[in-house]
């Protein structure tokens, strides 16, 4: 995470292992499984180039230096998530190959844990027997000495360690994607569930083949419409010869509006969906740099920043949506700016597209600037989808080279409808349906007014029923639609209003 937006950290003292080399080409020796000591931060070399990160931003940058070589092939797990080291510790870790004269290659790499926990792990990296591994600890957030743990596990059959984000078919149906693994496994198990909390190996198990090519794949449908869920894939080598498990990994399938996220959900992985180059999740509180610096106070905000020697070029991606033809959503979210100083202007496009990817963002739907620290400042714009699908709307900092390095908070984020309220007369206000999501009956109360007719259409326009009412209420059997998103035409002799509804 950025070094100014720290909490209050505490050093702890140099244990009794050697502590990292100052160089590459004295990089301390592993030999063995167990505890290490990073070393004092305020010398090391720090090589040269990006490696696996974006420089260093360090006002002088020193890194410590380990290094590996197995004699057999197998699995690496390298973390300093350690009891030996205080919560508030900030580390930066990277697994590189090649040698000292370089080019490098970067294996892996992590800046923090999670949103609220800046300590460091790779895990079950795959490693070949004879190749010479080096592990970089440098001072990008701090100088202080901390502790890692190194764990080497033979192995022969090894799990995936590429892994993109999933494919979206539908409001209930998902493709997962990774690289193959090396050796390449007769096939892959994969388990999922809805419930974050499942324990690996105890979801829903499907088996998705190795095949031909680069990378695998693996489908999973009929999942309940709009929901999250985590997965784990493991190589499968046939005989019991399995590997670890990869994971876990998250989805967030298509929702329909309206749709809201303040990032306060530890249910949803605060984000929620909310992917790409902005930092966080940030747990702002009243102890944190910038203290209580979400919307309304303390709690979580997502964050970008500024550069003082290059245009900004950082984009961020809420969930994907799903709207019909002609769908008119307003969006609306708030920004913020920080700065240890003066704050630089920000600049920033809301853009959409048909994937969370710079290539698949087609259209700016408006540009915003923000020049004011004071308080979160309410941006707002309207999309009218061009035909059904699946959208993904998306922020793009794209702001000028800043005097000062200045900070874009966002919170509060909401994706409004004109279908999701009455389009028509007030009196019909009273209309409901129910239950939402709907299994076999849908019912469709009207208390002010006699119903005259109910249409249901798919999100292309289909009717799919059409039946007439003479009542104020009137009970449709849903359950032979397919599962997915249907709105309802409810037409009284007082007028008409629109319902979105989800079949599960």
């Amino acid at each position: 995470m950025k070094k100014l937006l720290l909490f209050t950290l505490l050093s702890i003292g140099i244990n009794s292992f050697a502590q990292g080399g100052t160089s590459c080409a004295a990089s301390t020796v592993i030999s063995s499984n167990g505890t290490y000591s990073i070393g004092d931060l305020t010398m090391g070399n720090y090589p040269t180039g990006t490696v696996c990160f974006n420089g260093n931003q360090s006002p002088t940058p020193h890194a410590r230096w380990f290094r590996y070589t197995p004699s057999v092939a197998g699995i690496l797990t390298i973390t300093s998530d350690i009891a030996a080291n205080v919560a508030g510790a900030d580390t930066r870790l990277s697994l590189l190959s090649g040698s000292c004269s370089g080019p490098w290659t970067c294996v892996a790499s992590n800046d923090d844990v999670s949103g609220s926990n800046y300590r460091s792990a790779i895990t079950n990296v795959a490693v070949t027997a004879g190749t010479t591994y080096y592990i970089l600890w440098d001072n990008n957030w701090e100088d202080d000495n901390h502790s890692f743990d190194f764990t080497f596990t033979a192995a022969t059959c090894f799990a995936p360690s590429t892994f993109y984000l999933p494919e979206y078919i539908s409001t209930t149906e998902a493709n997962l994607y990774w690289d193959q693994s090396s050796p390449q496994p007769a096939n892959y198990d994969v388990d999922w569930s809805n419930d974050f909390s499942t324990p690996v190996g105890s979801g829903t198990m499907i088996t998705a083949s190795s095949g031909a090519l680069a990378y695998s794949s693996a489908n999973i449908a009929s999942i309940p419409a709009s929901t999250n869920f985590r997965y784990y894939v493991r190589g499968n080598c046939g005989g019991g010869d399995e590997s670890t498990w990869a994971g876990p990994f998250y989805g967030y399938l298509p929702v329909t509006l309206p749709y809201s996220n303040d990032f306060e959900s530890a249910a949803n992985n605060y984000t929620d969906g909310f992917v790409g180059q902005f930092s966080g999740p940030f747990a702002t509180s009243g102890t944190s740099t910038p203290a209580n610096y979400a919307d309304g106070g303390a709690g979580v905000a997502m964050y970008t920043f500024n550069s003082t020697t290059a245009q900004s070029d950082r984009r961020a991606y809420f969930r994907g949506t799903q709207l019909a033809s002609g769908e008119v959503v307003t969006i609306s979210f708030k920004t913020r700016l920080y700065s240890e100083t003066t704050v630089s202007e920000m600049a920033f496009d809301l853009t959409v597209g048909n994937s969370q990817s710079a290539a698949g963002q087609t259209t700016v739907i408006q540009s915003f600037t923000n020049n004011s620290d004071a308080s979160y400042i309410t941006h707002t714009a309207t999309y009218t989808a061009p035909a059904a699908g699946i959208y993904y709307f998306g922020i793009h900092n794209n702001s000028a080279i800043g005097a000062n390095e200045t900070f874009l908070f966002l919170d509060s984020i909401t994706l409004d409808t004109n279908l999701s309220s009455n389009n028509f007369n007030s009196s019909s206000a009273n209309i409901s349906i129910y239950p939402n999501p709907v299994n076999d009956i849908l019912n469709v109360l009207s208390p002010d007014f006699e119903l005259e007719s109910v249409t249901i259409t798919d999100i292309n326009g289909r009717i799919v029923k059409n039946v007439n009412a003479n009542n104020t209420r009137k009970e449709i059997n849903v359950s032979d639609l397919n599962s997915g998103v249907y709105f309802v035409n409810v037409n009284t002799v007082d007028g008409s209003v629109v319902k979105k509804f989800i079949k599960n």
